[in-house]
């Protein structure tokens, strides 16, 4: 298999969101059934989200410079895998927080790293003369792997399973993580695209975090990234307020977790897919703007109607909100950064806007959630309404217009 064989990064990205898939919609509610409370479960989130401050950039300044992204990947799956098993038997606080942690730390180094694989091999086969993938028909797959584990959970707590019964049956979820962490170490590191880091120049003693940095400085980069760290603060009050939301609001059972997200994750699919159609007929400013107003929606809609109705309807808009984050992001991120600095800009991004983003929500949901959910929705309904503002008045391209080409995502900067 070639280096640049674009086929070959989609199974990878399959597998990464597998194992997002088979924790994230479910351990609010999983937690809660081991004993924890709203603001331990929040301090769990917060604190395995600041491994973003520091995996990501680490990872991503070696796939640059020193050892190949695949190598990387696969070390970063086996421990993932590793430290989620070891989830199974933890009971108590202390050490649900400790492996939490840990998986979490190997497992958000891996989502910028892969998109930085990606984008290297589509540079490769651009340099090679030949037609590129388009990013979002790769991170598709993505949305397909976060799908299988909760219709995996659905058959493995049965139709009739009580809820109090299904909180044995639900540590299946870390089963399926570990078993989907390790077929990706294993992926990696036989199969996924062999980008090895570029030569550096002699002369050149910068490290490429610092260049990613002046790349994310410049001005309309660096409000579009500040608009994207309070889109991750609001959203992360939806991973964890969502499936509490789901069984202790609106009165699902915790057999339909995983069927009602799905719904979400399926239109998602369809508009990533017309996410090209979309940026060429609005361009990326009303996108961005429009993805972070149904965000805020659906979060103000969470907060005052606690009907089944509700929460199920509130997940049509889920595929505006993920696309905003795991398409436009990135894929505007690569369009700023060379060769030289590809990985180290996604991963620059992940610890500094990303990851700070969803560090501050996971603590501020815990807390805010431990007095009400709704008020927990509300305050971040009003952060994402704050990101869509930035989007509207302060985001602009350089010589772009409502109706813009989409060269933010063609015109790479020049070298410095």
């Amino acid at each position: 298999m070639t280096a640049a064989a674009p086929a070959s990064t989609k199974p990878q990205y399959f597998l990464s969101y597998a194992v997002l898939g088979a924790t994230v919609p479910f351990l609010s509610v999983l937690l809660k059934d081991r004993g924890l409370n709203e603001a331990q479960i929040g301090t769990v989130l917060g604190v395995s989200s600041l491994g973003v401050i520091f995996t990501p950039i680490l990872v991503t300044v070696l796939a640059d410079t020193r050892v190949a992204g695949r190598t990387i990947m696969g070390l970063l799956f086996a421990l993932a895998g590793l430290f989620v098993a070891l989830l199974v038997p933890a009971r108590a606080f202390w050490p649900v927080l400790a492996c939490f942690a840990l998986h979490t730390f190997c497992l958000q180094a891996i989502f910028p790293l892969q998109d930085g694989v990606h984008f290297a091999a589509q540079a490769m086969r651009k340099s090679r003369g030949l037609s590129e993938t388009p990013f979002q028909t790769v991170r598709v797959w993505g949305s397909v792997g976060y799908i299988v584990p909760g219709a995996i959970l659905w058959f493995a707590l049965g139709p009739a399973t009580p809820d109090r019964a299904a909180g044995g049956a639900m540590t299946v979820a870390f089963y399926i993580a570990a078993a989907c962490a390790a077929v990706g170490a294993v992926y990696a590191l036989a199969f996924l695209p062999h980008t090895p880091p570029p030569p550096r120049d002699p002369a050149e003693s910068r490290l490429p975090t610092a260049a990613a940095a002046r790349a994310l400085t410049r001005p309309h980069v660096f409000v579009f990234c500040c608009a994207m760290f309070l889109i991750h603060l609001g959203s992360q009050t939806y991973y964890f307020g969502y499936p509490l939301h789901l069984t202790e609001r609106a009165g699902f059972a915790q057999k339909w977790i995983g069927p009602i997200t799905a719904i979400g994750v399926i239109i998602e699919v369809f508009v990533m897919l017309g996410f090209r159609p979309m940026l060429e007929r609005l361009g990326l400013r009303r996108i961005m703007y429009l993805g972070a107003l149904a965000t805020a929606g659906r979060l103000f809609l969470l907060a005052l109607l606690p009907d089944m109705v509700t929460a199920v309807a509130t997940q049509i808009v889920h595929g505006f909100t993920v696309v905003i984050v795991h398409i436009a992001a990135p894929t505007f991120l690569n369009a700023h950064a060379s060769d030289r600095y590809r990985n180290s800009m996604q991963g620059l991004y992940a610890m500094t806007f990303a990851g700070a983003g969803r560090i501050l929500g996971a603590f501020a949901s815990g807390w805010l959630a431990s007095y009400s959910l709704a008020i927990a929705f509300t305050a971040a309904g009003v952060v994402c309404t704050l990101a869509m503002v930035m989007f509207m008045f302060a985001f602009r391209e350089p010589g772009a217009d409502d109706h813009p080409e989409p060269r933010g995502f063609e015109v790479l900067p020049a070298e410095e």
